[in-house]
């Protein structure tokens, strides 16, 4: 068991071990030596404390370095579970080799037949990849635990009966272990595109060990290649037969989790780490003696790791590749460190041997022997603190000429090669530090190797001891490597030259070939300048006069640092000399908020001393904030921002507002007379879109403050005035497309070309309204674009859409709707252009055609102010009708003839609005016009009258219906005028609309519509709106109604319901009495037509119209009630009435004209004694007597019936 003093340096000492092991020795530790083999186990069986021969590269099976108890008792086991899965895509030896981390001594291993290839190591013999092949592999690994023996076991000796007996050369002192698992995936295809598809079916194996996961996981074609797959198994757990299918891998791939047992207790080693033998021999002194103190023995351990560590340092210092070039260029380095190297060797073999003839001498002795050999040990030149400091020295110096050669310091070996490199150095300022002289014989090592040959007689020239380097000549080094800093105006040396010219580590100044300064010190801290004021583009400094008359004169030097720190600048001088009685001094025209450094140089009559550099900043220039832009109308911005920072010795003066200008190059500035932070900027044509502000000071103006874009609605430019190549610069710099309205230009063909490229930055291209007034400049400007845009189509670039696109929107080419100006502009720039492509022969206007297609909605034209035929060629452009509103027009033929090949193109024609109160003057032109475009219908086809018919009827001033009635009157007196025979062309029009007849018969005659009616193929309701009560006009439509489908009246504007609804039933009973009277024949299909527009009871409007009937009679003396007795006879069914309204004398009429008897249902009624007698008489004509709302009137009718 461990006692607790060894458990405690157990417990300090395996955490590090283990790092160690766990990360492949990248950890430094000088407790294992550099030797220790790590290696991969390949499946081979081995164990803790198993030996290993390095010349058969097997393991001694069986043999161990320690019995079993001891192994267990310091073994310790560290767990280690990790677990990872990877797809393998390259099948060459190299990828295996790799996969199974085999050194080139283990693949030379299998290649000659030492090893065998067990587990998964076998995998490395897998037969390799044909052509016709498809192949992957999916790699499983895991850790358990790795075992280690404590490095004690290792520090002590191996045991003697071991000695002699083996040919190992290694024992295992670490062991990890696990698993490993190949699953190699074979198909047969000749298509080795599709190597991908395995590789996807792996990868989603790696993310779960579950077979019904990945099954699902895998599409159809995945899984129709999976079952392609054979696969090949290389297992370090378990015995497998191979190969298999990919169900059965899945579900051995599924099990591997689980193979190494609960516990890991089925685990192989994986990798091992071998300890050399060779350590195991001399390195413990405690198993060599015994009768001696522990101390002792301790300190004689000590002195022996000493002088290997010292060894492994010296051979560190000649393989370290950064000491390859500082060796080369001084080899009496190299040669000393060899020679200690080999003086420490054979001093560690006199040590050791001294060691084991202790071994030999009585116990009783040894404690004696071995004090006297640790004393003579101390006193010589080998003792640990001699030899540290020699390599420390070494190491140093090393260090230096590194330091020297990353710096670009020039090192010099000689006198000669110093004047040669002074003489022709291309700067006029020369640094050199002189250093020792490796040269030199190194007189401690001469005392090594004399003490080595006397025997260890130590005399007096072996009492020797290394003068080390002290901090103040490293400091020295250093500072001279800093001022290296300055090497664009100096140059510096190091010169390694033997002689008492120059102390080492000294420091000369050298002046145009000349030495200036034997003695020069660096990184001098003074105060003889002092910094006493800094400002935005000075410093002030304070010159404080010396107390000693011995300085000379001294210099001040300043430059500026690049703003990444840099330090290439020239440095600039100020010199000074005692007796100047100068007490400040500035240095100006520095810029503001920059750093720079500060040194000063004071000469005295031996040395000259160089200040440490001094870094300072500028003040910077406070920037006011950032603007805020108000936009009080179009033209004019209000800007705003808070005010610059500043203290009392830099104050602000004023501000600088400054403006850039779409279209014109730099900022435009004005200043505030004060220190008011706003100001009133007025820029036409609203062209400004960024605004910043600076402070103005006494000396400088600030860096100028966060710009503030200006919201930029439309780009208002006058192209005369501006380039469009900065336009083009501002548009590129939008987040989001605005359009641009121009108010003036030039027809220069590289700006109309310049502009041309802006079009792919605007939305819509716009023109200010005055443009309307120099039409022909725009005109013209338009069709430069045009013919540019075309030009380049040959290059490739659809300018000609971009064009067409920023111009295609419904108020073109205005901002805001303008109708009349609108129509105007676009009907002349096609004159225009058509005039254009005659002159030029050029073809234009298709270009232009997306233009027309979307603006306006509505064509507004003067027919008495330009032709017809240029907006039938702007309608025939059309991809859609739109509207066309005449806002005037001219009777003459050529005009309408023209204007009425437009109305196919046209969805509707409309008149302008008119004002309240304006005479019919206009409303009889539009009927004017229509009917004279109604002439020109003869002479077309059908189809275009059709469609030419439809546009005049669709304006919505004026109903079809009048159109049509106005239309046949004219046509009636022109086919009178001219005897021609016009009428049969219209027969169309009339048979197709419209499809109810709306008529005012109190403005028309009846007669007119009846010979319209008479046109129609079919019958269609006629609705009146008014009509006259007069005789003839009422019997005249009395004529029209076989004609129409049904009689309707329209809802009256500026009438009551009672007196509206009265007039109907008049005008109906009117139409009745007429039928009666001339009509005689078809008296009931007249009633019946009637009847149908009635909203009321049919027995009251019978009743209504034998009453009509009867005061006709009386007052004409005509008999016209027979005449209507057919009717009275078969209808109604039921005789329904309010005698409460109605006089029964009327009902007994009626009831006489019956053939038979018929029921009367009384609605209401009246307890006037006549009236009860009237309807009295009623009962002989009536089969049966019923009552809507009591039996009141039976009792009244039975008493009045006793009396008779």
């Amino acid at each position: 068991m461990y006692c607790s003093k060894d458990f405690n340096l157990m417990y300090l000492f395996f955490p590090q071990t283990s790092k160690r092991l766990c990360k492949r020795f990248e950890i430094h530790c000088n407790d294992f030596p550099s030797d220790v083999i790590e290696m991969a186990a390949l499946s081979r069986p081995l164990s803790l404390g198993m030996l290993y021969d390095s010349h058969s590269n097997s393991f001694c099976q069986g043999i161990f370095m320690w019995d079993e108890d001891t192994l267990a008792l310091m073994k310790v086991s560290l767990p280690r579970p990790q677990t990872y899965v990877k797809v393998l895509e390259n099948d060459s030896p190299q990828e295996r080799f790799r996969v199974l981390e085999m050194s080139p001594v283990l693949q030379s291993g299998t290649k000659t037949g030492q090893i065998t290839m067990n587990g998964a190591a076998a995998f490395l013999n897998h037969p390799e990849q044909s052509q016709h092949q498809e192949r992957a592999t999916l790699h499983y690994r895991t850790t358990t635990r790795l075992d280690m023996i404590s490095q004690r076991l290792l520090q002590e000796a191996a045991p003697s009966a071991l000695a002699g007996q083996t040919t190992a050369t290694h024992v295992v002192s670490a062991v990890y272990f696990g698993a490993q698992a190949f699953l190699v995936f074979d198909s047969d295809c000749s298509n080795h595109e599709k190597n991908a598809d395995i590789v996807d079916v792996l990868k989603i194996m790696t993310s779960t060990f579950c077979p019904n996961h990945i099954i699902s996981s895998l599409n159809a074609a995945e899984k129709a290649k999976s079952s392609l797959l054979a696969c090949s198994l290389y297992i370090d757990v378990g015995d497998w037969k191979s190969p298999v299918s990919f169900d059965e891998a899945l579900e051995i791939y599924g099990s591997l989790p689980t193979l190494l047992g609960s516990k890991g207790e089925r685990a192989v080693p994986l990798k091992v780490w071998l300890y050399p033998l060779k350590k195991l021999d001399k390195s413990s002194v405690c198993a060599a003696l015994s009768g001696v103190s522990e101390t002792l023995m301790h300190q004689a351990e000590y002195i022996l790791e000493h002088l290997r560590k010292q060894i492994r340092i010296c051979e560190d210092i000649i393989r370290d590749y950064i000491n390859v070039n500082v060796i080369m260029q001084f080899p009496t380095l190299e040669d000393d460190v060899i020679a200690f190297l080999e003086l420490m060797q054979e001093y560690q073999t006199t040590f050791q041997k001294g060691i084991a003839d202790i071994v030999h001498i009585k116990e009783g002795k040894r404690e004696r022997s071995l004090q006297d050999l640790l004393k003579r040990h101390s006193q010589s030149p080998f003792s640990a603190e001699k030899t540290n400091q020699w390599l420390e020295n070494k190491e140093t110096e090393l260090k230096i000429l590194n330091d020297f050669r990353a710096a670009d310091i020039t090192v010099v070996k000689s006198q000669a090669e110093l004047q040669q490199v002074i003489s022709h150095s291309q700067k006029t300022r020369v640094m050199c530090l002189t250093l020792y002289s490796p040269d030199v014989e190194d007189s401690f090592i001469t005392a090594l190797r004399q003490y080595i040959e006397s025997d260890g007689i130590i005399n007096d020239s072996l009492l020797f001891k290394p003068v080390s380097i002290n901090d103040k000549k490293i400091i020295k080094v250093q500072l001279f490597i800093a001022a290296n800093e300055d090497a664009e105006q100096t140059s510096f040396i190091a010169a390694l030259i033997p002689g008492d010219d120059f102390p080492e580590y000294s420091v000369q100044f050298y002046h145009d070939g000349r030495i200036v300064s034997r003695n020069v010190k660096l990184g001098t801290k003074s105060d003889l300048v002092q910094i006493s004021h800094i400002k935005h583009t000075s410093v002030s400094l304070k010159l404080n006069q010396p107390d000693t008359k011995r300085i000379e004169r001294y210099i001040v030097e300043y430059r500026a640092l690049g703003d990444d720190g840099s330090n290439n600048e020239p440095w600039k001088q100020i010199i000074f000399d005692t007796t100047s009685n100068r007490e400040n001094c500035m240095i100006s025209d520095l810029k503001s908020g920059h750093k720079f450094q500060l040194r000063y140089i004071f000469v005295e009559q031996d040395c000259m001393n160089l200040s440490r550099i001094i870094n300072f900043k500028t003040v910077v220039t406070a920037s006011p904030g950032k603007p805020l832009v108000n936009k009080l109308d179009r033209d004019t911005l209000r800007v705003t921002w808070l005010r610059a920072e500043t203290d009392e010795d830099c104050p602000v003066l004023r501000y600088m507002v400054e403006y850039k200008e779409a279209g014109l190059e730099g900022w435009s500035s004005v200043q505030t007379e004060g220190l008011e932070c706003e100001c009133t900027l007025t820029v036409l044509h609203s062209t400004c879109y960024s605004v910043r502000v600076s402070a103005v000071y006494e000396d400088i103006t600030s860096k100028p403050s966060e710009e503030t874009p200006v919201p930029v609605d439309v780009w208002n430019i006058n192209l005369l005035k501006r380039k469009s190549s900065i336009l083009l610069e501002v548009l590129k710099l939008q987040t989001e497309k605005k359009p641009v309205e121009l108010i003036d230009w030039t027809d220069e063909e590289s700006e109309v070309k310049g502009f041309l490229q802006c079009l792919p930055y605007i939305s819509q291209l716009r023109f200010d309204r005055l443009v309307y007034y120099k039409k022909q400049s725009s005109f013209q400007f338009l069709v430069n674009l045009t013919v540019a845009a075309l030009k380049f189509e040959t290059t490739g670039q659809n300018y000609t859409e971009l064009f067409t696109s920023v111009c295609s929107y419904t108020s073109f080419p205005f901002s805001e709707n303008i109708p009349n100006h609108q129509c105007d502009f676009l009907l002349d720039l096609c004159s225009h252009v058509k005039d254009y492509e005659t002159q030029t022969g050029r073809s234009v206007l298709p270009a232009l055609q997306p233009i027309y297609q979307s603006a306006p909605a509505v064509w507004r034209i003067k027919l008495s102010e330009r032709k017809s035929s240029i907006l039938l060629e702007v309608l025939k452009v059309q991809t859609e009708k739109k509207p066309v509103e005449l806002r005037d027009w001219t009777d003459e033929e050529s005009i309408l003839r023209g204007f009425f090949q437009c109305l196919p193109y046209i969805s509707q024609l409309r008149f302008p609005h008119q004002k309240k109160g304006s005479s019919n003057e206009t409303e009889m032109k539009k009927r004017l016009l229509a009917l004279n475009l109604s002439f020109e219908v003869p002479t077309l086809p059908k189809e275009v009258i059709e469609l030419s018919m439809e546009a005049l009827f669709s304006y919505m001033y004026y109903g079809k219906w009048d159109f049509l009635l106005d239309l046949y009157s004219h046509v009636k007196d022109y086919e009178t005028q001219t005897g021609r025979s016009v009428l049969p062309a219209f027969h169309p029009i009339y048979q197709s609309a419209p499809a109810v007849w709306s008529i005012d018969l109190s403005e028309r005659k009846s007669s007119i519509l009846l010979e319209v009616l008479k046109l129609q193929t079919e019958k269609k309701p006629v609705e009146l709106r008014d009509w006259t009560d007069e005789e003839s006009e009422v019997k005249a439509f009395l004529q029209c109604l076989p004609y129409i489908s049904q009689l309707r009246f329209a809802v009256p504007h500026n009438k009551t319901a009672e007196s509206w609804d009265k007039r109907k039933r008049l005008f109906r009973l009117d139409l009745c009495l007429q039928a009666a009277l001339h009509q005689k024949e078809t008296i009931e299909e007249t009633v019946k037509k009637l009847l149908s527009s009635v909203n009321y009871e049919k027995c009251d409007f019978l009743l209504d119209l034998c009453s009509h009937v009867k005061d006709y009679e009386t007052q004409t003396g005509m008999s016209v009630l027979p005449a209507l007795q057919p009717i009275y006879q078969s209808a109604p069914a039921v005789w329904s009435i309010d005698l409460s309204e109605r006089k029964s004398s009327i009902l007994l009429e009626v009831l006489k004209l019956q053939t038979e008897k018929k029921p009367v249902e009384l609605r209401d009624w009246t307890d006037e004694e006549s009236e009860v007698k009237g309807f009295l008489q009623c009962l002989p004509y009536i089969s049966q007597l019923r009552y809507v709302l009591n039996t009141l009137f039976t009792v009244v009718c039975t008493s009045r019936t006793s009396r008779f």
